[in-house]
């Protein structure tokens, strides 16, 4: 579905106190972990990962502690610079780039990070093709969304309708 709010360009400086909060994307990066270890037991160094929407960088930096290859995107340049200067490993990659269109070739990631992300794209469907398009055949997307059971949004304090799902590439 298409909506009309455009591109959120500079969304870390629409919400620094989120974005820049080492101790909450931290968590939010424990939890991904956690998923993809029951999942996965026990090696995730073998898998690669692409962090779609990827902000400031922490909850990418935080996953290269833990798997084989880290690329995060963000359409936010000024998020992407700060991610780019902060954390730095050989594992690791910041690149701006546009969610709708992302620049990998197909089948390249066993698993994509989308959180918090379709909420900010003009048009979700396209991002959720191009997320399936780049995972290998039976990759996973670990999808997060507002709670349903919120009855407010977070950023915008409107009413909440969304829900988040962990599938399989065969399962989507």
């Amino acid at each position: 579905m298409t909506c009309s709010r455009g591109y959120q360009f500079n969304f870390s400086k629409m919400l620094p106190e989120a974005m820049y909060n080492k101790e909450l994307r931290e968590k939010k990066a424990a939890t991904i972990v956690a998923v993809f270890k029951d999942y996965y037991q026990p090696d995730l160094k073998s898998l690669s990962v692409l962090d779609v929407g990827c902000s400031t960088g922490f909850i990418a930096n935080y996953l290269a502690d833990y798997f084989g290859q880290v690329f995060g995107i963000d359409i936010d340049a000024p998020a992407i610079d700060f991610a780019q200067t902060h954390f730095k490993k050989k594992n690791l990659k910041y690149l701006k780039s546009d969610s709708m269109a992302i620049e990998f070739p197909a089948n390249l990631f066993n698993i994509a990070i989308c959180a918090q992300v379709y909420e900010h794209v003009p048009d979700a469907a396209k991002l959720m093709r191009q997320i399936f398009r780049v995972l290998k055949p039976g990759g996973i997307c670990y999808f997060a969304a507002g709670n349903r059971l919120n009855i407010m949004e977070a950023h915008y304090q409107l009413p909440e309708g969304s829900g988040g799902f962990l599938g399989s590439r065969h399962r989507v």
